[in-house]
């Protein structure tokens, strides 16, 4: 398996590509509404190494990721499995930025923003939806399941395995994007 940069960026939130004229701290969500990020005082700091599987058609890569989430925000930086720095997001609870070697062609903010939808607690995602909910949006969810519907069809998905915040595994799917994610936990050595 080769790694493009240019094609993972491209690929890991396609719809995410830089709308930069909006809020900073609400990207938009590949076919859904905008989600504002809301604060990281929601869940127990944690963080988290995770093996990432980025699926569209043919193409099949892996990035490395580190999340860190405390009181004072939410760190996100991204790796080819080389090593080579792909990515950086930050959330500082007021402000999202991202750096990423894709520029203005994607918006990694919207990685946050998916991190949260399928970790955060469903009233903080709620509130996160709010400004680009209406009438025909419905967040619906199980343990095992999140899920985001607009008309009755899933514009999202997130399947869970594990305990929260810190899932062993993530399954996260955009049927309009043709898009998944498959995001494992990588332990570390002690």
């Amino acid at each position: 398996m080769s790694v493009h940069v240019s094609e993972i960026l491209t690929l890991i939130v396609t719809a995410a590509l830089a709308g930069c004229a909006g809020n900073p701290r609400c990207p938009d969500i590949p076919g859904g509404p905008r989600y504002c990020l809301q604060a990281t005082s929601a869940v127990t700091p944690y963080v988290a190494l995770q093996d990432i599987r980025i699926q569209r058609g043919d193409l099949d890569e892996r990035l490395i990721a580190q999340l860190e989430v405390d009181a004072a925000g939410m760190h996100l930086a991204g790796l080819t499995p080389m090593g080579q720095r792909v990515l950086e997001a930050h959330f500082d609870n007021r402000e999202a930025t991202a750096d990423s070697l894709a520029g203005d062609r994607f918006d990694a903010r919207a990685l946050l923003s998916l991190v949260q939808i399928a970790v955060w607690p469903a009233a903080s995602v709620r509130a996160g939806l709010s400004s680009g909910l209406g009438e025909d949006w419905e967040l619906l969810e199980t343990p095992a399941l999140r899920r985001l519907l607009r008309d009755g069809a899933a514009i999202l998905e997130v399947a869970r395995e594990g305990e929260p915040p810190r899932y062993r595994r993530l399954d996260i799917r955009l049927p309009g994007a043709g898009l998944s994610l498959t995001v494992q936990g990588i332990k570390e050595d002690d």
